[in-house]
């Protein structure tokens, strides 16, 4: 379970902003919102509001980035490929000169001490390679060094047993060492891997063209449990008279050898629907946006109950203002430690009593382009019965649009300002 992540200088983030799931109070009649880790309390969900273009879906994007980056860079990197960092780039000359930083402290689960301990990771690189990276844990209070990397440096905790000179060789300077640790024995690092790779469900976007990813109509041809779960989901929301969702796998029709066979295949989905005892099957294209959204939120309802980590942009895409309050309830009624980051414009949610306000962060942008994240709990003197929508919406958590009006008007009537 994520406790804070902190990111620098990665798409229109500059300064180092960190996201918390550490409450800074508990009470028990909120107790659905927490999750209990080792005596630790951590909170479920994270929500970012902001205006358009502030960066509140880029701190999502740049959790992906670095999360995926992390568990499989040695797995889908060359010694020659440039790593895919996107960074800030507004107050620099040179691109490929800018380090991206990434921290993240969490728990996982290790096979030596049998329960879950606390981890922290640090990791900085520019486009061409790794620069700094580091792994420490807390099999007591005090932390353990598992290894700290400079370059292709590597120190070892003197706690750390195993083939050191075997990793080493296969480490290249754009993967990391918790990829390619876990092709080894070394324990700590393999629990690392295993847990984030298992842990982390992904990235639901924006609804666009009908289309969702490969990813989840594989999910949803091979778990037959998954299928079923997704269409009795559809038609409890009330999306019609839903029988079936039909997955049918085809080849692509490719001349590249030895491609990875599952690149080959690709899927689509057909919903059955069925009225007055006749089934009518439809192509998920031809389904609404809402439809679409509420079968990608499927996942995250089915894996909370198994340890997960899901980003989502934009929740409330395409759907009913219940359905999205249906979702987030059932995400905190049936997940034991599973956790959210999401992005939204609906302010309804702030005043809802489905977040509390540890759970609520605003996104502003500098002067400078620099994209900046705080949370309720950092503003003082806010009484529990007061609005937090009242609030946003007057200006108090900053994170609104400033939109002229005047100068709009202007442009679209032909008026042009004096140079």
């Amino acid at each position: 379970m994520i406790i804070d992540f902190s990111i620098a200088n990665t798409y229109s983030i500059r300064e180092k902003q960190t996201i918390s799931y550490e409450p800074t109070s508990y009470d028990e009649s909120d107790k659905l919102h927490y999750i209990d880790v080792e005596g630790t309390k951590l909170l479920k969900t994270a929500c970012i509001y902001g205006p358009n273009a502030a960066g509140k879906s880029n701190i999502a994007l740049a959790l992906r980035f670095y999360l995926n980056f992390m568990a499989y860079s040695f797995y889908s990197s060359r010694p020659d490929s440039e790593i895919p960092l996107i960074p800030f780039v507004f107050t620099y000359d040179d691109i490929d000169s800018i380090c991206g930083e990434f921290d993240l402290n969490f728990f996982a689960l290790s096979t030596e001490e049998q329960r879950y301990v606390k981890y922290s990771y640090h990791l900085k690189m520019n486009r061409k390679q790794i620069i700094e990276e580091s792994l420490s844990y807390y099999p007591k209070k005090l932390p353990r060094l598992v290894f700290e990397r400079r370059m292709q440096n590597i120190e070892w905790g003197a706690s750390i047993k195993g083939a050191k000179k075997a990793l080493e060789d296969i480490i290249l300077p754009n993967c990391t060492v918790i990829s390619a640790g876990s092709k080894t024995n070394f324990t700590v690092l393999k629990d690392v891997f295993t847990y984030m790779s298992i842990r982390f469900k992904g990235y639901i976007g924006v609804y666009s063209d009908g289309n969702i990813s490969q990813d989840l109509l594989k999910k949803l041809d091979e778990d037959y449990s998954l299928n079923k779960k997704a269409t009795g989901f559809l038609s409890y929301a009330d999306f019609g008279s839903i029988s079936e969702i039909a997955i049918r796998a085809e080849k692509n029709d490719t001349n590249n050898a030895g491609m990875n066979e599952n690149k080959n295949i690709k899927r689509r989905a057909t919903v059955i629907h069925e009225y007055n005892n006749k089934k009518y099957p439809l192509p998920l294209g031809w389904e609404s946006a809402g439809t679409v959204r509420m079968l990608e939120l499927v996942e995250p309802l089915v894996e909370s109950s198994r340890s997960s980590m899901t980003i989502i942009d934009e929740l409330e895409s395409s759907l009913h203002q219940d359905l999205v309050e249906s979702f987030l309830r059932l995400f905190l009624e049936l997940s034991k430690d599973s956790q959210l980051l999401f992005t939204t414009h609906n302010q309804a949610f702030l005043d809802s009593g489905l977040l509390l306000d540890d759970e609520i962060w605003f996104c502003s942008k500098t002067n400078d382009g620099n994209s900046v994240y705080d949370s309720i709990s950092d503003y003082t003197g806010l009484r529990k019965e007061t609005s937090r929508k009242k609030l946003y919406q007057a200006g108090k958590f900053g994170a609104l649009p400033n939109i002229d009006i005047q100068k709009l008007k202007d442009l679209f009537n032909g008026k042009s300002e004096e140079k």
